[in-house]
């Protein structure tokens, strides 16, 4: 487990912004849809037209990990909780390695995200694909095996709120240059990993990198929705609750059947006999 050089280079700089904020300030800063000096300026990375970028510690790499999750890109709370875990870590003594470890394993795909994450990749027998009992197992006992990263590493926004995600988002320059760079760096690092997308933006990310060559496409389990719990309609459809007319009558119904079909598929022949 291990920061790469350029990753540890920006946590360097960003140490005493952080170490140097209180608690209050941070969420304050995070938190707010208006405008603040220490998101927007200390902490600032990119801004293109309505979408900026801001530092948060999402660089700590499991590459012992033969399973990835891959989100869209953290969101507020998400940045906050990695923030107060790295400051945290900072002030009780710990090592940049440390505090970088602490603050990813804090802000990792949290609460429900996990368990319905876990329902959508059983449902698609990836614990089988995977040799676990529950791919629950990826947040808990199992978590050695297991990397998590977003296709965006450091918290986008759209105007002051999360960014979720579009059909552009390997379009737009500095975030095809996050995908480019940072992912892509970050993934050569485990060329052996199953690779699993939530949500079709994520996908989009990892399918870029896949024509480019800079990643296997054959390790990519892509097709499951995003579970951040916004969607259920589309969740019934993708865990054969609804089928046949009622399953086509939800929005975006029949690309959810396409992926699943596609996935289900895909897994199928990778399982044994």
């Amino acid at each position: 487990m291990s920061l790469s050089q350029a990753s540890r280079a920006l946590l360097e700089r960003m140490r005493p912004v952080i170490a140097g904020a209180t608690e209050g300030e941070i969420r304050r800063a995070i938190t707010s849809d208006e405008p603040s000096a220490l998101r927007d300026d200390a902490l600032f990375l990119v801004c293109e037209g309505d979408y900026s970028a801001f530092f948060a510690p999402f660089d700590w790499i499991n590459d012992e990990a033969d399973i990835v999750i891959v989100g869209v890109t953290p969101g507020k709370q998400q940045a906050l909780e990695a923030l107060l875990s790295f400051r945290a870590a900072l002030a009780a003594g710990g090592s940049l390695d440390d505090a970088a470890r602490q603050a990813k394993s804090a802000a990792s795909f949290k609460g429900g995200m996990r368990t319905l994450g876990a329902r959508l990749m059983d449902h698609f027998a990836l614990h089988r694909l995977f040799g676990l009992v529950s791919t629950l197992d990826l947040f808990g006992s199992a978590g050695h095996r297991a990397h998590y990263t977003s296709a965006l590493r450091y918290p986008v926004l759209k105007k002051s709120g999360n960014y979720a995600g579009d059909s552009r988002i390997a379009d737009r320059p500095f975030m095809r240059r996050m995908i480019e760079e940072s992912l892509a760096d970050e993934l050569a690092r485990l060329p052996k990993a199953w690779l699993v997308p939530f949500g079709p933006n994520a996908l989009r990310a990892l399918d870029h990198l896949a024509a480019a060559g800079r990643i296997d496409g054959a390790r990519i389990l892509g097709g499951l929705l995003h579970p951040g719990g916004q969607q259920w309609n589309r969740y019934n459809v993708q865990l054969d609750l609804v089928s046949g007319d009622a399953a086509h009558a939800v929005p975006g119904g029949a690309k959810v059947l396409r992926r699943s079909a596609a996935l289900q598929v895909k897994v199928a022949a990778l399982l044994p006999g």
